[in-house]
This record gives C-alpha cells, sequence and structure tokens, in this order.
C-alpha cells in the first residue's frame, strides 16, 4: 500500500498540515522573508529518502518515453531578434542538453504526481508568496522532471514564470551545480551590459545555491539568471519542476513547449 501523501514529508521540521497554526505560519514567514531577500528560499530536506527512491524508480520507469532537449537558445528562451546587433547578449546562444519528462506521462499513481496535487502543499505555497496558487494548464509543463546525465547541461536563461518551484530528486555524482546571479534584472531594466558580462565568462556575483535531495526550492527565475553546470559521473541528476501560477488556464509559450518537449500543444 502506497503512503499517504503527508507520509512523504518530514511533518516534524516542515508542519504543512494542519494549516494555520503558530508553527505553520511560522514557516510560511521564514521562507517568505527569505525570498524576499534573496530571491531565493531553500527548504532543506522536505521529502523523507525512501519517498525519494521511490521518485527516482518511477523516473527511471518513464524516461524511455522523455524527449531529448538540444537546442541552442538566447537567454529569454524566445525568437531571434535579427534587429539586433549579433553580439548584442539578447542574441547571444547558449547550449543546452537534458532530458525532460513532461507532465502527461507522470502516472497519477506516481508519487510526484501526487505531490504536486497534494493540497496543503499549494496552501503553504500560496502563503509563501503572497497569492493563491493554481495547477498550471500546460498539459506537459505543469510537473515536469528534468534529466541530466554525464554531459548535459542547462544553459544560462531566465524563466518564464516569476516563480519557479523545484525538488531536487537525484543528485549527480558531481557537477550539475544550479548556478544563478540573483536579481540580474527587473521588471523595467534587463541589464544588458552585466548580462553580457555574465554571458563572456566572468564570475562576478554568480551565487551556487546548495540544492541537495529533498530540498524544494522556490526561486525567483524570472528575474535572476541561472544555469546547470554539467554533470560528471554516472549518475542520473533528476529534479522536478512544480508549476503552480496565480490564475487557472496559463500555459507555457510555443517557442518554450517545443524546445523542452519536442511538440507544441496549447489546447
Amino acid at each position: 500500500m502506497n503512503p499517504s501523501t503527508e507520509q512523504y514529508i518530514d511533518l516534524d521540521r516542515f508542519p504543512f498540515v494542519p494549516s494555520g497554526t503558530p508553527e505553520w505560519q511560522r514557516l510560511v514567514d521564514i521562507h517568505k522573508n527569505a525570498l524576499e531577500a534573496n530571491g531565493a528560499s531553500i527548504m532543506k530536506g522536505v521529502i523523507k529518502q525512501d519517498i525519494l527512491n521511490t521518485m527516482a524508480t518511477e523516473a527511471d520507469m518513464v524516461l524511455p518515453e522523455s524527449y531529448a532537449c538540444r537546442d541552442s537558445h538566447n537567454p529569454f528562451l524566445d525568437k531571434d531578434d535579427l534587429s539586433l546587433p549579433e553580439d548584442h547578449p539578447r542574441r547571444q546562444k547558449q547550449s543546452t542538453s537534458l532530458n525532460s519528462i513532461p507532465y502527461d506521462i507522470i502516472s497519477p499513481s506516481h508519487a510526484l504526481h501526487q505531490l504536486y496535487n497534494w493540497g496543503p502543499l499549494k496552501e503553504f505555497l500560496s502563503a509563501v508568496l503572497g497569492h493563491k496558487l493554481y495547477p498550471m494548464a500546460d498539459p506537459m509543463a505543469a510537473l515536469t522532471i528534468n534529466v541530466m546525465e554525464k554531459g548535459q547541461n542547462h544553459g544560462w536563461h531566465y524563466d518564464e514564470s516569476q516563480v519557479t518551484i523545484t525538488l531536487m530528486i537525484q543528485e549527480p555524482e558531481s557537477g550539475g551545480i544550479f548556478e544563478c546571479v540573483p536579481d540580474l534584472r527587473n521588471e523595467d531594466n534587463d541589464k544588458y551590459s552585466k548580462l553580457g558580462s555574465i554571458l563572456g565568462g566572468t564570475e562576478d556575483g554568480i551565487l551556487s545555491l546548495p540544492v541537495e535531495p529533498g530540498d524544494i526550492l522556490i526561486f525567483a527565475g524570472f528575474y535572476s539568471l541561472h544555469r546547470v553546470t554539467p554533470v560528471a559521473g554516472n549518475k542520473t541528476r533528476y529534479v522536478a519542476t512544480l508549476c503552480y501560477k496565480d490564475r487557472p488556464g496559463v500555459m507555457n509559450s510555443p517557442e518554450v513547449q517545443q524546445i523542452f518537449y519536442g511538440r507544441v500543444n496549447q489546447g
């Protein structure tokens, strides 16, 4: 018999249920304040190890159906703007090599699927972000697993979502480090000069976030440039992205769907 979803969680340290208690509110405040101050907050060791093992096994099962993403893209994951000079930061190509396991091939019986749809988690994250969250309507991107094996990486980019929520399921033997430049851009300024420096190889301002298996990362991915360095060794890196939105019906753009899933589904 599969455990109930609340048994996936270390509830002594992460009292997601019942909501509204003083302990629950303290945890909300900790991560809300960290996100506002640093552009990221890491909940360390939320998911129990035996559940992570199950999630990794279930990912192994559907890996043959994943999409092999081998792409050259700009940091904004949008169409190339030919009106700009070739050396403009908005046109600088980044190489990404990973496999994507989309939501529509993750079984409802799988532990990760159940975690994504677990009400207390959505309620807690809604409180941290300050608005009600809804499951993303995108049939592929609502819940995905990014798969990286030896030599694979994710190039510098911004996310379409203002906030990205990830769960590391399994870490590689080495490499596969999540690096970011917090708050590199804002709503009014893409800060192309600083972006160009980072893309050109400067390490000034780059942070490595210490994300480990079982950790849930809440990250301002729209504003903070980020990448994953190449994986080394024979152990697969599995990181799930749990996509919630502030309103119903939100889809990824066709461009992003095509890059990461090899198909477009706007229905």
